[in-house]
């Protein structure tokens, strides 16, 4: 099993000598590590029990105000965690653009994405803009979700479970995400 870390593990091993050759230094280097020393041995971690961490994911990001442009993520993230659906990658881009995050795909999931939903941790508040893909539709988690489960498909495939419509670029419509 594995811990989803805060920080980007390419902020600490991949920022120069990794793959990317530091091709997103510019997002990384903006990052504040915490300074403050943490006794985990003295932490109550159970809430990252694989089947807990799931359900209270979901439940957090499934509960999300949805909102329709990136105006209204921002302005309500202050009070709330919020949620902007991407139908394909285009928008994907687009909105990771706007927020100044990574914005490329790996297999078809966004790079920094868990089970397809990427969290952005905007203004100083404990709230998250999710950015989430269309299955993300109601309060019941999807069996497979926190289970990897993603891991036997295909990236075609992946995608037309998630809804993710992938559309040649020429033919995409002109988006008004920031009306």
């Amino acid at each position: 099993q594995i811990i989803r870390p805060e920080v980007s593990r390419t902020f600490h091993i991949g920022n120069i000598h990794g793959a990317s050759e530091g091709e997103n230094n510019g997002i990384l280097n903006k990052i504040e590590l915490e300074e403050n020393n943490v006794r985990w041995e003295d932490q109550d971690l159970s809430y990252l029990d694989p089947s807990l961490f799931a359900q209270n994911y979901w439940n957090r990001v499934s509960r999300a105000k949805l909102v329709k442009t990136v105006i209204e993520a921002k302005s309500y993230v202050a009070h709330s965690d919020v949620r902007l659906v991407y139908s394909n990658f285009e928008v994907f881009r687009q909105l990771a653009s706007e927020f100044d995050i990574m914005q490329d795909e790996k297999a078809g999931v966004p790079r920094t994405g868990y089970e397809g939903i990427v969290e952005i941790r905007y203004g100083r508040g404990n709230f998250f803009i999710f950015l989430t893909s269309p299955y993300v539709t109601g309060i019941d988690k999807p069996a497979h979700f926190g289970v990897k489960a993603w891991m036997e498909y295909s990236k075609e495939s992946l995608m037309e479970e998630l809804g993710i419509v992938n559309i040649p670029i020429d033919d995409r419509p002109p988006l008004d995400w920031w009306a």
